[in-house]
């Protein structure tokens, strides 16, 4: 499958914000409570890998050839739960290292799946005849707000 050049850049920019972000840039750390968020994303990542199945989904917006919908598990709540995982995991880092890097780099990381997760959803609008009241009923990053 030949993948858009966007897709790649969004892809792109979401690993580099990652590596930015895990560095810290600066001498002193901040709280260790900002670590929770990074132990919560990390919990809904697994939980998330654990219900869906490998080769359903993948880091590129989109949707694999044999992808299916997966409407329940994490996805009754939010319709990107990887997405959200991400995001929290990096919350965590960036704010317990706390340079200016390091909350430069979860800003890109937000506009990186802010990004993918439109490209996513046009893909997952065009396939999945489900996927619209799917979106009706269902948030899509953060439960019964976004």
């Amino acid at each position: 499958m030949q993948r858009p050049t966007t897709s790649h850049l969004l892809v792109a920019l979401q690993f580099l914000s990652i590596g930015v972000g895990l560095v810290p840039w600066q001498g002193t750390l901040g709280s260790p409570w900002w670590l929770t968020a990074s132990a919560l994303g990390a919990l809904v990542g697994l939980y998330t890998l654990l219900h869906n199945r490998p080769g359903n989904f993948a880091v590129y917006p989109e949707p694999l050839e044999q992808a299916r919908l997966v409407t329940s598990g994490p996805y009754r709540w939010v319709r990107h739960p990887m997405y959200l995982a991400v995001l929290l995991f990096m919350l965590g880092i960036a704010m317990y290292n706390g340079g200016l890097w390091n909350q430069l780099s979860l800003l890109t990381l937000l506009l990186a799946i802010l990004g993918k997760m439109q490209r996513e959803e046009r893909y997952l609008h065009a396939r999945f005849a489900e996927y619209p009241e799917y979106a009706c009923r269902c948030k899509r990053l953060i439960p019964f707000i976004y």
